[in-house]
This record gives C-alpha cells, sequence and structure tokens, in this order.
C-alpha cells in the first residue's frame, strides 16, 4: 500500500510539473504587453426623431501605409447592428467594444464600419440615407496615440448628427458621417 500511495505521489507530481512548464516565459510575456479598450457611441441633441445608423465594425489603424492589408485591425464589436442615435444623447451611450486586450502599440486611426440600413425620420417622413462613395462606408478619426501596456483607454466616438445629415433638393437625404473622438486613460497597475 506504502508502494501505491508513493507511486501515485510521484506520477501526480511529474504530471504537474509538466503543466507547469508547459507555459513559456513568452507566453506570459505577451499577456503583459497588452493595453484594454472601450469603444463606446453616442449621439448629439437634434431636431430629427429618429437617426437610424448601422454598425457593422470598429477597427484600429495600426499602420502608417493605409493602403497596406494589415493596416486596419478589426476590434470585437459587441453591439453591432441599428441603433437609434437620437436616444444616445447627453449621458447615454452604446457599448461598441467592451475590455478587449489589444496589444500595445501606435494607433493612427479609429474608424467605424457602416452597413446599408441607414435612414432618418424628419418632420414625420422617412428618408433611407445615401452615403457617398468617397465616405466608403466608414468614418475615420484620427487618434495618434502610444497605447501602453497595462492601461485601459476608452473611446467615446460622438456622432455629429446634424452635420452627417444633408437634404438635397430632389428630397433625398446624405450621410457623411463626422464624428469627435474623446479619449480617456486609466492605469490599471
Amino acid at each position: 500500500m506504502k508502494f501505491y500511495k508513493a507511486y501515485k505521489i510521484t506520477i501526480l507530481s511529474i504530471l504537474s510539473l509538466f503543466f507547469l512548464s508547459s507555459c513559456s516565459k513568452e507566453d506570459i510575456a505577451d499577456t503583459s504587453q497588452n493595453s484594454l479598450v472601450n469603444v463606446k457611441l453616442k449621439g448629439t441633441q437634434s431636431q430629427l426623431s429618429e437617426l437610424n445608423i448601422e454598425v457593422l465594425d470598429v477597427q484600429f489603424r495600426v499602420l502608417e501605409d493605409e493602403t497596406d492589408p494589415n493596416a486596419w485591425v478589426s476590434l470585437n464589436t459587441i453591439n453591432t447592428g441599428v441603433h437609434d442615435l437620437t436616444n444616445l444623447t447627453q449621458d447615454e451611450v452604446m457599448p461598441l467594444v467592451d475590455f478587449q486586450e489589444v496589444p500595445s502599440g501606435f494607433i493612427y486611426n479609429i474608424k467605424i464600419v457602416y452597413g446599408n440600413q441607414n435612414m432618418v425620420v424628419m418632420d414625420g417622413v422617412e428618408y433611407t440615407l445615401n452615403m457617398s462613395s468617397e465616405c466608403q462606408n466608414a468614418s475615420i478619426n484620427i487618434i495618434e496615440k502610444q497605447l501602453n501596456v497595462n492601461t485601459l483607454y476608452e473611446f467615446v466616438l460622438e456622432f455629429e448628427t446634424n452635420n452627417s445629415i444633408s437634404f438635397s433638393s430632389d428630397g433625398n437625404a446624405n450621410l457623411d458621417p463626422k464624428m469627435n473622438t474623446v479619449m480617456s486613460v486609466s492605469k490599471l497597475y
């Protein structure tokens, strides 16, 4: 019986040592080289009854060359879909990215990628919003900020409702997204 007990302890010790040593220093170091990111969306006061915008994605530009296929990194956008920005004013915000770990490094821009399900209601009339090809279904804001390790960055993207919507003489409504970005920084430890 003593042999069995000693054998069992030896096997468990070897297995424990194996599992503990399988984590390399590089794996541990990688997690300490990250920052946390929150991204929230809000609208501004407007005379519009509704402003429904379809959000598909939130992305950071991490390379200087914007044409590089790896220049834009998609974040884990949690609230995709159509949102009425007239309900997101003053203290109301819509979380788009919630405590996502991202590699620390330089961020050039942040953008929201929009879908085609965008509409506005003004004076009881509903208009489908047309987006120009120059907008490429995204609004890009300059960040130019180094993200440091062990730091929480919160970006509030404030959609300028009145400056983003225009009505043409032929009765069409156009969307040219304009946003301000407010960033706050908190050191984690």
